[in-house]
């Protein structure tokens, strides 16, 4: 076995070497990767969203020598934590003496975590990627308790996307906003059949590979109907009867199976009261692109104001890295509002979306929600962020400020 190894880390460091030569853009989450920390940086996110090349990146500016082992190599698929050790000796005589190391995906590995911890305890330093929460909520917060930072990546924001494609056009955000930021993505032709090969993946591997679903057909019905819910609220005994679930509660288990893969992710309604807010959500779809997968890329304004309002979802996730404001959505009896940011128990920024405000209808339904939520809640750091309207509308005390989708991504 470990001649064989040895020919799999020789062949994954070619490939690494061929990797690390490419040009590599710079991303937020690259700059939070601490290679010289002990403690594990666990580096979540969807597969394909670029967490293999964030770690690289950050591994080669930093100058540091390290190992690396791949475990989503289907030649390492019947690899056990027995083995571990002679993964890492054979580490040890494919990179020499290194006291850095990135592991790929380890989570395929049952039993990964006690590997990890005797490495760190030992003083090596340690990033690891993977693509399913359970690595955080389960095995890190389990066994590497106080020992781990965790670090989300995404698909590309839009800021990133034109920085790649060749700037800030009109042309590029409309493709940004049906293609999306996959970065495999890019360059691509057959889009949509990199996507549903991607889709099929993340649910056969990473969900019915490591869950026990009785009914894999009536999952897969489950999660088409899921993906459609994008930025609405969530009624979990509709969606059920929808998708031919047995219960509510069956159906709520499914969504929490796509939001371990971060396909979705849920957001819960604010209330003062923190045993309120596990009452309702609402869903967002981790990527444009799975949008258009799912719905096609035509639609009313009605529906192009979710897509609008899924991408500032994402980008509002993205800032976190240098923003520790918690995101909800707010609604009341007279209001129901897109988001709000909350910063230690206190709600500091309303954010509508709406794909226009030009219709007076429309203009007064967006606008009268946020003044009314503002005088509330008293905040008055109001947003309206629409496709292309941009001003300052003032009533009182309260001014909200309108913005186009393009320049507020591109702020940060």
């Amino acid at each position: 076995m470990s001649r064989n190894l040895r020919k799999i880390i020789e062949d994954q460091k070619v490939e690494l070497a061929r990797l690390q030569a490419q040009d590599m853009l710079d991303r937020v989450p690259m700059k939070t990767v601490d290679v010289f920390s002990h403690l594990a940086q666990a580096v979540i996110g969807m597969r394909r969203s670029g967490k293999s090349v964030v770690c690289r990146k950050a591994m080669k500016d930093s100058g540091a020598a390290y190992g690396y082992v791949d475990f989503d190599d289907e030649t390492l698929a019947k690899i056990e934590a027995s083995d571990l050790d002679s993964v890492l000796q054979v580490v040890y005589e494919v990179y020499g003496p290194v006291d850095h190391f990135l592991f790929d995906e380890i989570q395929n590995v049952e039993g990964w975590h006690l590997f990890v911890n005797r490495l760190l305890r030992n003083g090596k330093h340690i990033v690891i990627t993977g693509s399913n929460a359970r690595l955080l909520t389960g095995d890190l917060a389990t066994h590497l308790t106080g020992r781990h930072i965790p670090i989300s990546v995404f698909p590309f924001s839009y800021a990133e996307y034109s920085r790649w494609v060749g700037g800030d056009t009109e042309e590029n955000w409309k493709k940004y906003f049906y293609d999306g930021g996959l970065p495999e993505t890019f360059s691509l032709v057959d889009k949509k059949g990199y996507i549903s090969a991607l889709y099929n993946s993340i649910i056969s591997r990473d969900i019915l590979g490591r869950r026990k679903v009785r009914n894999a057909q009536r999952f897969v019905d489950a999660a088409y109907v899921l993906m459609q819910q994008f930025a609405r609220e969530v009624s979990y005994d509709n969606m059920a009867k929808k998708a031919g679930v047995s219960s509510a509660h069956t159906m709520q288990t499914y969504a929490g199976y796509l939001a371990e893969s971060f396909l979705i992710s849920l957001v819960r309604r604010y209330s003062p009261k923190p045993v309120e807010r596990i009452r309702n959500e609402k869903l967002y779809v981790s990527d444009p692109g799975l949008i258009s997968y799912f719905t096609g890329i035509l639609g009313s304004d009605e529906e192009l104001g979710w897509r609008l309002e899924n991408i500032v979802y994402l980008e509002l996730m993205r800032r976190r890295v240098n923003d520790d404001a918690e995101v909800y959505y707010y609604k009341d009896q007279t209001s129901d509002i897109d988001f709000c940011r909350v910063r230690y128990g206190k709600i500091v920024e309303l954010i509508q979306v709406a794909y226009t405000i030009d219709g007076e209808k429309t203009r007064k339904r967006e606008i009268a929600p946020l003044f009314s939520a503002g005088r509330k809640t008293n905040c008055k750091n109001l947003l309206l962020i629409t496709d292309h309207n941009k001003e300052t509308i003032n009533e009182g005390d309260m001014t909200i400020e309108v913005l186009p989708a393009r320049e507020w991504l591109m702020r940060y």
